[in-house]
């Protein structure tokens, strides 16, 4: 078994998002996710969780269930593993506001690179 490249930009991990959808482990969930990036690559996008479908686009939400705040490099590094989330977020590294249990239950939906 060959080991998936990591993904080296934010745009490759948002737009790798659907892909990496794990459906069954999402049943139920209607989730709308307000990613906000700074740092080296900043941008917005959003994640669209809804009847085991996820739908990424640049932009913003109305009303999102959960926004993230967070440097490029900080989440990449997150997506990667190399940086533990919790930990992440506990030493302010990224802010979010909204559903907490939305942001926990993120890494269980997502087959991770």
């Amino acid at each position: 078994m060959t080991q998936q490249q990591q993904p080296t930009s934010i745009r490759e991990v948002m737009e790798g998002m659907p892909n990496a959808f794990r459906p069954e482990r999402a049943q139920g969930v209607k989730a709308v996710i307000q990613f906000n990036f700074t740092g080296q690559e900043p941008g917005n996008w959003v994640v669209t969780i809804d009847q085991g479908k996820c739908e990424v686009k640049e932009g913003t939400a109305d009303n999102p269930n959960v926004t993230i705040n967070s440097p490029s490099e900080v989440w990449l590094k997150i997506v990667r593993r190399e940086l533990d989330g919790a930990s992440a977020f506990m030493s302010g590294q990224f802010t979010f506001t909204g559903d907490m249990g939305i942001l926990m239950q993120m890494p269980n939906w997502f087959q991770q690179p």
